[in-house]
């Protein structure tokens, strides 16, 4: 079966060259002056389509409204599938919405679910995502009930490229702000080998938002050491600052932040400059351009499971 990548060049395409035989179409879209978006196949052959297997790789920019984006995809799903395509992957490197993966106050709308039935009604038979915010709290199956899920991880690429960067022989031990995300630090602790994981308390207040966190279970000294904060995505960076300040308390000699989605505003990730943290490293789930934050690439990444278990 045909092989087919559809999406914007400086990610599908790029996807497309890491897999053997696959064929690129690009996506042109227009944006109407009233917001309406136009994402248009730019196909040279109307046949090109039919009866092979579509992956839809479609990455969010930093400074793109997240349901523009998100309806130029079904958009582009559905017109997939009317060209006569047998199969479709969805890739969705930030799986929008997936925070919302239940009621936290009445009447709240169960986002993930429905996003995720929409894909499936749009007619998507894979779904793939990196690092979902739900994922290990509510399997995506509880989401996707008539397509495969999966969500990959992208922990050990972030865990691997600040060890390299911080050009140091010291130990690094690795923490996650929460303890939700405890097996984030788990995974880059194994990736790097370091000899200790662990995680912060954290508690929202669901009414306000606010965070209170304490360091808690920890019996070794932090004094002198250097300190990997990971998790799944940042966003107004609170959370960080206050782990990151709670360690350098405890008398840590150095603050590494990684995560995988930088949902951060321009403004949010320069506050957490000027913060005492060393290093910052994201991957490009998102597309974003910011100095002094290192991106690493997820496409490589992707490439592996489509040649392992599309092929």
């Amino acid at each position: 079966m045909k092989l087919v990548v559809v999406g914007k060049r400086d990610f599908a395409g790029k996807l497309s060259t890491e897999i053997e035989g696959a064929i690129f179409v690009e996506i042109e879209e227009r944006i109407f002056p009233d917001g309406e978006v136009c994402p248009r196949l730019q196909l040279t052959d109307e046949n090109l389509l039919q009866n092979s297997h579509v992956i839809i790789a479609m990455q969010l920019s930093l400074d793109q409204c997240k349901n523009q984006y998100f309806f130029s995809l079904l958009l582009t799903i559905y017109n997939v599938k009317r060209y006569g395509t047998s199969k479709i992957t969805c890739i969705m490197p930030y799986h929008l919405y997936s925070r919302q993966d239940r009621e936290s106050r009445l009447g709240e709308p169960f986002s993930s679910k429905y996003l995720a039935s929409m894909l499936e009604s749009a007619g998507i038979n894979t779904f793939l995502t990196i690092n979902s915010h739900s994922y290990g709290k509510n399997p995506l199956s509880d989401f996707f009930r008539k397509s495969e899920s999966i969500s990959i991880s992208a922990i050990s690429l972030v865990a691997k490229t600040i060890q390299q960067l911080s050009n140091s022989t010291d130990e690094i031990l690795c923490f996650s702000p929460d303890e939700g995300a405890l097996m984030l630090a788990k995974e880059a602790a194994d990736a790097i080998d370091s000899p200790f994981y662990g995680a912060i308390r954290k508690k929202r207040d669901p009414d306000t938002g606010k965070i209170t966190q304490d360091l808690m279970g920890i019996d070794i000294s932090l004094k002198n050491r250097h300190i990997l904060l990971v998790d799944d995505l940042v966003s107004s960076g609170g959370t960080m600052v206050g782990a990151a300040r709670i360690f350098k308390q405890k008398g840590a000699k150095k603050v590494y932040l990684g995560y995988i989605h930088g949902v951060h505003s321009v403004e949010n990730f320069e506050k957490l400059q000027k913060e005492d943290i060393q290093l910052f490293v994201t991957t490009d789930t998102i597309k974003l351009d910011l100095p002094g934050l290192t991106t690493v690439s997820v496409i490589k990444l992707i490439a592996e499971w489509i040649t392992s278990n599309l092929s």
